[in-house]
């Protein structure tokens, strides 16, 4: 009679000490982060790099050498960074898809020629990713050029596909021809431009870079980089109702991703010549 008891108990323990367990993973999933609890949170650095120029001379705060660039990826993936795309931290935040436990995104601005000619052999050799931004009139006229010059030079039309078939880079609007102080800063406001024609004046370029994108290289950037990095809420509600799904400015910081909105406003650090990358990364990624 003993036995007969418990044999019949026993499953009856096992389902509720089943049940408890299960519930109490499913709340420690579901639980949110502790409010300031950003070890827990996902971080994502930005570096942001304009001209690759095997000229020396020309090395500054906006032109690093291959050499230097090279070195760069090298630290990064020794420290364990891995490289990804904007719109790979999009499908990540959108679809829950995998990213590398240290993810970090290389940035290309103002679509130099050497970005394909110099940037793209290294990136490929190492495994990384890139994202490079264009000027779509500046793509557009480097079409034109009879002699391009990886120097000073900008990529057209076909040398944008052939980055974005590369496999290893993502191509962002960096505005049709708003990358100019003269008149106003970038893509903000001009002095005494009312809202309403700020509004249709900004939404006519980003409309004529997509164009220019979309008949000439087949496709349209999801994500927009601020010229200079000047923006306002105001031009930031603009920008997103134009579609666009992620923001890039020159705001220096490392970026905490929580969600989709986080997305825009991401901020970069700017990489001058001059500095080891042993001594650029210890700074920046400590801060």
């Amino acid at each position: 009679m003993f036995l007969s008891i418990k044999v019949k108990k026993l499953p009856v323990l096992l389902i509720f000490t089943a049940f408890f367990i299960i519930a109490a993973v499913y709340l420690i999933r579901r639980a949110p982060l502790a409010r300031g609890s950003e070890d827990n949170r996902l971080k994502v650095p930005i570096i942001m790099y304009h001209s690759i120029s095997k000229d020396e001379s020309r090395a500054g705060e906006y032109t690093v050498t291959p050499q230097l660039f090279e070195e760069d990826i090298i630290y990064l993936k020794q420290q364990g960074y891995e490289a990804i795309t904007v719109n790979e931290l999009i499908m990540h935040l959108r679809y829950g898809s995998a990213l590398p436990k240290k993810p970090v995104i290389i940035t290309l601005d103002d679509g130099h020629l050497n970005s394909l000619t110099k940037a793209l052999p290294i990136v490929k050799k190492h495994g990384f990713k890139m994202t490079v931004s264009c000027v779509g009139k500046w793509s557009f006229a480097a079409g034109e050029e009879a002699e391009p010059d990886e120097n000073y030079s900008y990529l057209d039309a076909e040398d944008i596909k052939a980055l974005r078939e590369s496999g290893v880079a993502e191509i962002a609007c960096h505005s049709y021809d708003m990358h100019s102080l003269d008149g106003r800063r970038g893509v903000l406001k001009a002095e005494g431009e009312s809202d309403d024609d700020y509004q249709t004046h900004l939404l006519r370029d980003i409309f004529s870079a997509q164009r220019f994108f979309d008949e000439s290289c087949g496709f349209k950037p999801n994500v927009f980089t601020y010229p200079y990095g000047f923006y306002t809420e105001q031009t930031a509600d603009i920008v997103k109702s134009a579609g666009f799904d992620a923001t890039l400015t020159c705001e220096e910081g490392i970026n905490i991703i929580e969600s989709e909105q986080s997305l825009y406003g991401l901020k970069r650090f700017n990489r001058p010549y001059g500095e080891t990358s042993g001594q650029f990364f210890s700074r920046v990624l400590s801060s």
